[in-house]
């Protein structure tokens, strides 16, 4: 017994399957993740810090925090905020910054710099 394919039913499936992802990807590609909260290790030039932050009732917070490494210079930390907008930035030591701050809504993003002339990193 020989088994056929109707091929016009599998290229019209596979055209439906490939219109359905273009229209949902889309809209999951559009939302933004919130990254507060995305604690790890950034390695830099002068070695290596811990970067967290997170949301505790009404406020939202980020730490910069020494990890290894031979840098003497001072760490620093900010928010972002959802609107896009930067809190003020809080210099701490060489090995701690910490910056909060109030609202009923999360920060989008801690933000963490490794010396004062470091890039910004996002956590």
């Amino acid at each position: 017994m020989a088994v056929s394919f109707d091929w016009s039913l599998r290229k019209g499936a596979t055209a439906a399957i490939m219109t359905t992802m273009m229209v949902v990807a889309p809209m999951v590609v559009a939302s933004e993740a919130q990254a507060l909260g995305n604690n790890r290790n950034v390695s830099r030039s002068c070695g290596t810090n811990y970067v967290s932050s997170g949301f505790s009732g009404s406020q939202s917070w980020a730490q910069t925090s020494k990890a290894s490494g031979t840098c003497a210079g001072r760490l620093s930390a900010a928010l972002e905020k959802s609107n896009g907008a930067w809190t003020t930035r809080v210099y701490g030591t060489n090995s701690s910054a910490y910056a909060t701050s109030s609202g009923s809504s999360p920060a989008r993003n801690g933000l963490h710099w490794g010396c004062d002339a470091c890039n910004v990193t996002k956590s």
